[in-house]
């Protein structure tokens, strides 16, 4: 009987651990985010989670980006696909280190460039660029995301720009490394080719069944490294049935074995906390990598508490922990990383009964304080008062104090209308009011932080009853609503106890500027803003005019999307160097009912600007490292330092013309007044040699003497000597005021040019004919006007040398001898 007993014992034990973990697994609640969230498609076929937390869902022919409550997906139109003969499988999706997504499925190959997050519309010339022109009949990606292509010349390696053999009329499904040695090769029919890198020598060659296995799962493989061991998922078909197997292999021993087989498919692994989850077409299976236990999830709760039956495509974990099965039909189906708290039990139930009377025999509300009517008054451990009323939560921390502290959703509450307050074994303050629950966190003597629970934590979307609230020994707080009775424990509350070890990273998924939602490769303004995906972008150049912007930034809370801290920090012309901390409820609406964060950084002056951005789960913890964005705003063309640069060149070299003219100018002027002094003196000594007064005595020339014909006055022009006429008094009576041949220009009633021209064409002849004329005219003057004067008295007034002379000149001018003209004029 003790043996029989210790036969079973193991199994009796294995039981329980399935059991225990089945329980586990079962108190998960699913919620739905299919098509009516913005999923392009609600048949989800594979799913991944980026290294900074973002998820990647492929759907009937798009792949979708999920950012926390908003699903974007890349245009399809744009998608070329290769066809690969060799692959005959379902959706697979890899990811490798050229910034490449590759999908295949059923013999065809698409590539999705994740710098732009654009399908790559040459698969051809992209191979090309890796090296590879010959034709790809199925292609690989190994755990470290390298790159492998099967070719009619072998496996060719994209790292290693090497070729290795594969077997001949076999068909390669997958293929791994390990520890950088060795290239793992599985075959349609079990084989396993371990093959070394360094020199491409198959060193181990199993199946992992017989030949009579190797018929029936031949279809598609699907394996997943973890250590020294391989899983590998193995489909085929049966009697016209869809089978699978589990197998795994262990590296370190070179041995197979097989962890499960079912008479349906199997369609994915992944590791998550030590346990392996096998997605199916009936729900999905665990095997706990330490106890080696299996565990069949059949049914999944959802939200609303109903059990469904679903098959399921792929799981994936978040950074958060939060688990996603994609379904061929029911879109994603998301659990969060902890089970909901809060049980609410319908008056039909018997829990309900139970509390409501144990709070009907504890509990006495009080409904009056300091002589007015409120909802309900709780008094906690440190003395203070707490007062629930229809506009807010009064705190009275003492009995002395005449003005409460009031609690409002400008704080953090989700509604004013308090109904019940209980304290909790941590000292927390939990509020139930008419839409929610809040729990209130004290650090010294100064509110820390505001928890809310709403109906998307299992709290009933109605209002509680006044007063009715009780907290049981184990800690459990009971809260008594309308229609339900709501028991939950916070010692059990991962979002009270363990929110600092759920580090959220922000990601910009949106960008706005001057209002246009600015997309990949738009123009605007003449360029293109954006040259890679808003989310793979962090410098961002923008002209002078392009500078009210509206930047939208998700913290990646798939958890509690309402529980997201923003800390941001903006340095740039005019903005300082101070953090500001946006909260979900006294933002002003920047941080939404989603959890993401819309920073507007309206007219920017040009320059450059830096945003660092932190996100949290709670507002006084920032731990993480802040993410930076860099903004430039260009100058004008007009205010560039190239122009800039340009303008002052042309200006330094203006300068250098002006002053070369200036110089040029001041020289010319120069000489021209020095010429001009030079004219007039000049033109004074001319007009002093011909002023008879002057005391210059006129003597007969040679040429006179010698009686030679000699006509002094036809040397010079007649407009000379009317000119000189004029002028000569300014020299003559005026003899040392300045002047300047402007002045005489206008005496003269001439232009300056013409002036000018008249002077110098004349003033260097001999003055001898001018003088004379200017003598024989005044002596014209006398003998005509003053009868006293005899002809001798003229001749010397006049500046003859002699009055013969004078006579002589006289008649050669006037026809007539002085006497003759006296006398004619008598």
């Amino acid at each position: 009987m003790c043996k029989r007993y210790l036969t079973i014992l193991p199994l009796i034990l294995c039981l329980l651990l399935i059991v225990t973990q089945s329980m586990a697994e079962t108190e998960k609640r699913f919620f739905v985010y299919n098509a009516a969230n913005g999923l392009a498609d609600n048949s989800a076929q594979t799913i991944n989670c980026t290294k900074t937390g973002r998820l990647v869902i492929t759907t009937m022919g798009q792949i979708n980006f999920f950012e926390g409550q908003k699903f974007t997906y890349i245009d399809p139109t744009t998608e070329n696909i290769y066809p690969i003969s060799k692959y005959k499988g379902h959706a697979h999706l890899y990811f490798d280190k050229h910034h490449h997504i590759w999908f295949k499925k059923r013999n065809a190959l698409s590539c999705i460039d994740l710098i732009r997050e654009t399908y790559v519309t040459s698969i051809v010339d992209e191979l090309k660029a890796l090296g590879v022109s010959d034709k790809v009949h199925d292609l690989f990606c190994d755990s470290e995301n390298l790159l492998y292509l099967l070719t009619d010349k072998g496996l060719y390696n994209i790292e290693r720009k090497k070729y290795f053999n594969v077997r001949k009329d076999h068909d390669l499904q997958e293929l791994d490394t390990y520890e950088g040695k060795y290239l793992l090769l599985f075959y349609e029919d079990g084989v396993l080719d371990i093959l070394e890198l360094s020199s491409g020598k198959v060193v181990f060659s199993e199946a992992a069944y017989d030949e009579k296995h190797a018929q029936i799962y031949s279809s598609t493989t699907v394996i997943l490294k973890n250590g020294s061991s391989f899983y590998q998922i193995r489909n085929g078909s049966k009697n016209d049935d869809n089978v699978a197997i589990l197998l795994h292999f262990d590296m370190s021993k070179k041995k197979w074995d097989t962890i499960l087989e079912t008479p349906y498919y199997m369609s994915n692994l992944k590791i998550h906390n030590g346990t392996l989850y096998i997605p199916s077409a009936y729900c999905y299976w665990t095997y706990d990598l330490s106890s080696k236990s299996l565990n069949h999830i059949d049914k999944l709760r959802m939200a609303d508490g109903s059990m469904l039956l679903s098959d399921i495509n792929s799981i994936e974990f978040d950074k958060q922990g939060g688990m996603w099965l994609g379904t061929e039909k029911r879109g994603l189906l998301y659990a969060r990383p902890y089970t909901i708290p809060f049980k609410a039990y319908e008056w039909e139930d018997k829990e309900a009964l139970y509390y409501a009377k144990l709070l009907d025999n504890t509990v006495t509300p009080e409904y009056t304080y300091r002589d007015k009517s409120v909802n309900c008054v709780f008094h906690d451990s440190r003395g203070w008062d707490w007062v629930g009323t229809s506009t807010g939560l009064q705190l009275y921390r003492n009995e002395s104090a005449l003005l409460p502290q009031l609690i409002t959703r400008h704080d953090g509450l989700l509604n004013n209308v308090i109904h019940c307050i209980q304290e909790d074994k941590f000292n927390n303050i939990w509020v139930g009011s008419s839409y929610g629950v809040c729990c209130i966190t004290i650090a010294g003597d100064k509110i820390r932080y505001i928890y809310r629970y709403n109906q998307y934590d299992g709290i009933p979307n109605e209002s509680f009853v006044n007063g009715r609230s009780m907290i049981l020994d184990d800690g459990t707080i009971v809260m008594q609503a309308l229609d339900h009775v709501l028991a939950f424990n916070p010692n059990n509350m991962a979002t009270i106890r363990q929110s600092n070890n759920s580090d959220i990273y922000p990601k910009l998924i949106r960008l706005f500027v001057n209002g246009t939602d600015v997309r990949t490769g738009q123009k605007m303004g003449g360029n293109v803003i954006l040259e890679r995906a808003i989310t793979r972008t962090k410098v961002i150049n923008l002209n002078y005019n392009q500078n009210s912007l509206s930047l939208t930034f998700s913290g990646l809370n798939y958890f509690r999307p309402q529980q997201t801290f923003y800390r941001v920090r903006v340095t740039g012309p005019g903005m300082g160097d101070k953090w500001v901390v946006y909260t979900p409820y006294s933002s002003g609406g920047l941080v939404d009912s989603n959890g993401q964060l819309h920073l507007p950084l309206p007219s920017l002056v040009p320059g450059t600007y830096k945003i660092e951005v932190q996100t949290s789960m709670l507002p006084d913890e920032w731990h993480t490292t802040p993410y930076e964005w860099v903004i430039n705003i260009n100058e004008p063309w007009w205010r560039t330092t190239g122009i800039f640069l340009l303008g002052l060149s042309i200006l330094g070299i203006l300068l250098i013309v002006y002053l070369y003219m200036y110089l040029k100018n001041a020289g010319l002027k120069a000489r021209r007044d020095n010429e001009e002094q030079s004219i007039i003196k000049r033109i004074k000594s001319f007009a002093e040699r011909c002023d008879a007064r002057s005391g210059m005595v006129l003597e007969p020339m040679p040429e006179e003497v010698s009686n030679q014909n000699i006509s002094g006055i036809a040397d010079f022009s007649k407009e000379f000597t009317d000119m000189m006429e004029v002028v000569m008094p300014a020299f003559v009576v005026k003899k040392n005021k300045p002047i300047t041949m402007r002045e005489l220009s206008n005496m003269a009633g001439m232009k300056l040019p013409e002036f000018y021209q008249l002077i110098t064409s004349n003033i260097y002849k001999n003055p001898r004919p001018v003088a004379l004329q200017m003598m024989l005219s005044r002596a014209y003057e006398l003998l005509k006007n003053d009868k006293a004067k005899d002809i001798a008295e003229i001749s010397a007034e006049c500046g003859f040398v002699s009055p013969n002379y004078f006579i002589s000149q006289f008649y050669h001018k006037y026809h007539a001898t002085p006497q003759e003209f006296r006398m004619k004029q008598i």
